[in-house]
């Protein structure tokens, strides 16, 4: 392992995290590390495999190894019951058995959908998560969540599925696109305002390195993710505890998300990045963070131009749907809302006490 490789310890079911510039061209040999394989499927979506595919299948340099191949629809409406099944069937057809490997080859969609394909085909099969987003790096494709989404929100399907071995490779952040970028931005700013205040303080330095993709700033920076998520991840792998800490800002940006039916209006992560606001205005508003927090926050945000708002990507959302769509939210528990809110740059905790008329009066404000 290098210097740029993080551990997920969960006993047999632990992984290395592997991150470096150029990984595609390495990943057939990683991967034949790991163990013996036959057949290997595979799985991406369209614009992944333009740029990226014939470099990974080269990768794979044995003859004995089989290479078999899914190219999906790229976007949000892939992670549904239709695509599911869809690649089911098609992996069956390739006649897959016990010595067969899934590959996720993509940002979180796919890693989302075929984590969640590979944890029930056969009753489980190996696979191994190759990210190709900035947000897949430094989140999705780490953890083991699988999910797709329904009409009642996102990822309410899905199961827990470790992957072998993650491969991140920081040369296909440079065929996205700056949204993209910034998208996943969100995920990281997430891990230093829950758990790392002097990452905060790196990330106002250095932030417009990263954006930029400096090399060095983009594997500190997802490394350093990396490492926070892993060790929550470690400490409770099936969200039974702390590991919610993770979901700052995803209650509310899963709202968004659903509300606007996954189009291009919002991604992800820019939802993200709001739901992060909407509960750091929160956390303000009953008194558990001092109102500072707000100001450098949107200071940081704007030095970057970020979108923060909901009035940034001029959302239709009425009070009524958004706490509508809310209570069918994972956290639910008792027919409480667990919100992830702050005690300060750093200082993420869990609250049950969110109450109905304090999210009337933050949505008033926000909404109008």
């Amino acid at each position: 392992m290098t210097n740029n490789t993080v551990t997920v310890k969960l006993g047999s079911d632990s992984y290395p995290i592997y991150i470096e510039e150029e990984l595609i061209s390495k990943a057939g040999k990683i991967i034949g590390l790991i163990g013996s394989y036959q057949k290997v499927v595979i799985v991406t979506d369209k614009n992944v495999a333009r740029l990226h595919l014939k470099e990974l299948e080269e990768s794979f340099s044995s003859k004995k190894i089989r290479i078999e191949k899914v190219i999906l629809p790229a976007g949000e409406h892939t992670k549904s019951f239709y695509h599911l099944n869809f690649l089911l069937n098609k992996m069956l057809s390739f006649k897959i058995d016990r010595q067969s490997l899934i590959v996720s080859f993509g940002g979180g969609v796919i890693g989302d959908l075929v984590g969640l394909a590979a944890s029930i085909v056969l009753r489980g099969l190996d696979y191994v998560q190759i990210p190709t987003t900035l947000l897949s790096q430094v989140d999705s494709s780490v953890g083991g969540k699988t999910a797709i989404n329904t009409t009642y929100g996102k990822n309410l399907v899905g199961t827990f599925k470790q992957p072998k071995a993650v491969i991140s490779s920081l040369s296909t952040l440079r065929t996205l696109k700056k949204r993209e970028i910034r998208s996943g931005y969100a995920e990281i700013i997430k891990y230093a305002l829950i758990r790392d205040k002097i990452f905060f303080s790196w990330l106002q330095k250095n932030g417009f390195n990263l954006l930029s993709l400096d090399s060095y700033s983009c594997e500190h920076a997802i490394k350093k993710s990396c490492l926070i998520k892993s060790e929550i991840v470690s400490r409770d792998e099936k969200e039974n505890g702390i590991r919610a800490l993770l979901n700052l800002g995803h209650t509310f940006g899963h709202v968004l998300e659903s509300v606007n039916k996954y189009s291009k209006t919002i991604q992800h992560g820019e939802a993200v990045l709001v739901g992060i606001m909407l509960a750091i205005k929160l956390s303000v508003s009953l008194n558990f963070s001092d109102k500072k927090i707000i100001e450098e926050c949107q200071n940081h945000f704007n030095d970057l131009k970020l979108k923060y708002r909901i009035k940034d990507f001029k959302l239709k959302v009425t009070m009524g749907k958004f706490i509508e769509l809310l209570s069918y939210d994972k956290k639910v528990k008792n027919g409480k809302i667990n919100f992830i809110l702050l005690k300060g740059i750093g200082n993420g905790f869990i609250c049950d006490q969110v109450k109905e008329k304090d999210l009337i009066k933050l949505l008033m404000k926000e909404l109008n």
